[in-house]
């Protein structure tokens, strides 16, 4: 479960603009991931392997092919489309990018926080109700 919620944590904002700001996210990586997106950074100072490379390819400079993590490549190219959901282990991820890609929604999400961010992120819920603080603040600082 914590395993998944880091891997949300680490993927979860792509694809989206940002509305808020990204300084109240506490972890320095999600943080420099959120400004990328939102055009007020790079990927470049983001010290986890993986994240970088899934900022680089949502960004256009780079793609997911170097992602370590199976889940964490094939979330990423699904989500970049040059990939499919289907081949992600991971049940609630791969419900999380099958509700992303138009595919599925986000109820058979069995994590409630990561079922109310997926919710959130589609437009079919809010960020109030999620309890994880960076997930939640990383939820308030994208923009439908």
């Amino acid at each position: 479960m914590k395993l998944l919620l880091a891997m949300l944590l680490m993927f979860g904002i792509g694809g989206h603009a940002f509305a808020g700001s990204c300084g109240a996210i506490d972890n320095q990586d999600q943080r420099r991931y959120c400004e990328a997106k939102s055009g007020s950074g790079s990927c470049g100072g983001i010290d986890n392997q993986d994240l970088r490379r899934m900022c680089e390819a949502e960004t256009g400079s780079g793609s997911c092919g170097g992602i370590d993590n199976q889940d964490q490549r094939r979330y990423c190219e699904a989500k970049t489309g040059h990939g499919s959901c289907g081949g992600i282990d991971n049940q609630d991820l791969r419900r999380m990018c099958e509700a992303e890609t138009g595919s599925g929604s986000c109820g058979g999400i069995d994590n409630q926080d990561q079922r109310r961010y997926c919710e959130a992120k589609t437009g079919s819920g809010s960020c109030g109700g999620i309890d994880n603080q960076d997930l939640r603040n990383q939820c308030e600082a994208l923009k439908h």
